[in-house]
């Protein structure tokens, strides 16, 4: 498997194991999987996407929309870019569920929008007005290929996105391998079901750019991994009425997969036992831990290509390299919250611990939500809880949390402290992991450390030392994937309208730095991991859809992405700015690949 690299946030990591690669920070700003650490639609915001596809390949690309709260798919699609293409749209407030993306773009999608609108289905769009999304590279093709040639813009448009969506359809186990079936037949093969037939006329649609028609294998589209660098994803945040944009490159990983994830993009079905239909390259992959199973059909024919198939895409090691990647012990940026006369300030934390749904039953996730599942399973599934360690008021609170929905086996809530409203307080009050600072090295919370006369002979250095800053005697819990940290007074205007939102009110100073340390109330998150039986929740689920939680390989790994966001109001001028900085990170070195 590929090394992954993390883009455009600074960490200091490197790794002594014997043969391993050292993790680099990239500055490329581009790669085959891309996080957006946020998106929001709320009080008239709007958050902008552009997806680039900077190479010479057509790229299937995964976008997916994961609620703040808990991560789940809220929305995900395909979209088939042809070579140097760019596709961009909006995630705004609309339609029957308050969400929907809209787009003006030709490119082809996964399913078509409806006059240029997709909206968010109404399973997990409650509370979706705020989270974060996952684009991934799942596949690419070469020009020769059927879903090349239909994806290929002329003159501005695709020559047939109807044909392109034809590739994306179950293919029934017994099909598997015949190039009349349209759909997915594996995750390096698709049949796009007559559109360019060995031998057929030269047609628009399978005409290649020397004008033969399309020869080889009948109707059938082959994939390869997508180049490390294939994307380059950037976003913004727009207030249209009240005058802020600001933006950013998302979060990019390169090296993500080591081989095709091609998925269908059909929805889950059940049998008429209320039991999930077992389906091993579903719409929900790929996702941050799996990237494609092998077709359930052990098929000798030559037209089922899966000898790219790397078990890295099957076993979860796609998630332990990520959370390597991703990994923080801390963040640091800078903060602001004060309002004058002539003009306003403020600067909110997005703090967001993207994947921690890999730690969660998927199939409880299913049986509980879907009025069509089995009924016996579905109340197993709504009985289970979290297998933190209980005998701490962090544990037992982490217990409390998870029973009543929240997380199952992840590595949420983490540890903040500060002056924090709205939120409940836990513990004894003794430890912090959230210090926060002045522009003049003085801690704001708890009682500062007295620092010594500078030396007069010495100019314009601050001089003297100050003390690491005293713990604070407020611990409270942070407890959502996406998180929105707000600097200032809890009444006071902000730069987010969030319900993620946790204030924070310093004494003393309107404006410093902070840093977070990152700390896991659970100590041994579990992954889960496909295959066996899933038994420890009273389900027995026969087929190959059940499964098992394991250890994750490193309990210390807690992804983190983010960035502050700025606001800037001024009386005297028509319009306010904004700007986004990513945070800081430091890592501790890294002992293990």
């Amino acid at each position: 498997m590929k090394q992954f690299q993390k883009i455009g946030v600074a960490a200091a990591v490197a790794s002594v194991a014997a043969g391993a690669v050292a993790q680099q920070v990239s500055r490329t700003e581009t790669g085959d999987l891309a996080i957006v650490p946020y998106y929001t639609v709320k009080d008239g915001v709007n958050t902008g996407l552009h997806i680039i596809n900077t190479t010479d390949s057509t790229q299937v690309v995964k976008v997916r929309l994961r609620r703040g709260t808990d991560s789940k798919d809220a929305l995900d699609f395909n979209v088939v870019m042809s070579p140097r293409d760019e596709w961009t749209a909006n995630i705004g407030a609309g339609g029957d569920t308050g969400v929907h993306v809209t787009t003006n773009d030709t490119t082809c999608t996964v399913p078509a929008f409806t006059d240029g609108v997709a909206q968010m289905p109404g399973t997990f769009s409650e509370g979706a007005e705020e989270g974060y999304v996952e684009i991934i590279a799942m596949a690419q093709a070469d020009d020769a290929q059927g879903i090349s040639i239909s994806a290929k813009h002329v003159d501005g448009v695709p020559r047939d996105c109807d044909n392109v969506r034809q590739h994306f359809y179950r293919v029934p186990a017994a099909s598997v391998g015949d190039s009349g079936v349209r759909g997915v037949h594996t995750s390096a093969l698709a049949s796009d079901a007559g559109a360019c037939t060995a031998g057929a006329a030269t047609t628009a649609v399978c005409a290649t750019t020397a004008g033969a028609a399309i020869t080889g294998a009948a109707n059938l589209s082959e994939f390869t991994d997508s180049d490390d660098n294939a994307l380059k994803v950037s976003f913004m945040l727009t207030d249209p009425d009240g005058g802020l944009e600001a933006g950013d490159n998302a979060v990019m990983v390169e090296g993500f997969s080591s081989a095709p994830m091609l998925t269908n993009q059909q929805p889950l079905s059940f049998g008429t036992d209320g039991l999930l239909n077992y389906d091993p390259l579903n719409f929900e992959l790929p996702n941050l831990a799996y990237g494609a199973y092998e077709s359930n059909i052990t098929a000798t024919s030559s037209q089922i290509r899966n000898t790219q198939m790397d078990a890295s895409l099957r076993d979860g090691s796609m998630w332990s390299s990520l959370a390597d990647a991703l990994d923080a012990d801390s963040i640091m940026n800078d903060w602001a919250a004060f309002d004058t006369a002539d003009a306003s300030v403020n600067a909110d934390w997005v703090v967001t611990l993207p994947g921690q749904y890999v730690m969660t039953n998927p199939i409880c996730d299913i049986y509980t939500t879907y009025g069509q599942a089995n009924a016996t399973a579905a109340a197993a599934c709504a009985a289970t809880s979290s297998t933190a360690a209980s005998g701490t008021a962090l544990a037992d609170a982490a217990q409390a949390y998870s029973a009543a929905g929240g997380a199952d086996r992840n590595q949420l809530p983490l540890l903040v402290a500060s002056n924090v409203d709205g939120v409940a307080l836990i513990g004894d009050g003794t430890t912090s992991n959230f210090a926060l600072w002045d522009r003049e090295e003085d801690s704001l919370l708890g009682e500062e450390t007295d620092s010594e006369d500078p030396d007069p002979e010495l100019g314009f250095s601050p001089g003297g030392s100050v003390g690491d800053p005293a713990d604070p005697d407020i611990t409270v819990i942070l407890p959502n994937e996406v998180n929105v940290i707000d600097f200032g007074e809890p009444d006071a205007p902000s730069a987010l309208v969030s319900d993620l939102k946790l204030t924070v009110t310093p004494t003393g100073a309107d404006r410093g730095w902070a840093r977070l340390d990152i700390q896991p109330v659970n100590t041994a998150p579990e992954r889960w991991s496909i295959g066996g039986i899933q038994d420890d929740a009273n389900i027995v689920v026969a087929g190959p859809e059940a499964g098992t939680f394991t250890a994750v390989a490193d309990a210390t790994d807690v992804p983190v992405v983010g960035f502050a966001v700025w606001q800037r109001s001024f009386a005297a001028q028509a319009g306010n700015y904004g700007r986004m900085v990513e945070h800081s990170t430091i890592t501790s070195t890294s002992t293990t690949r």
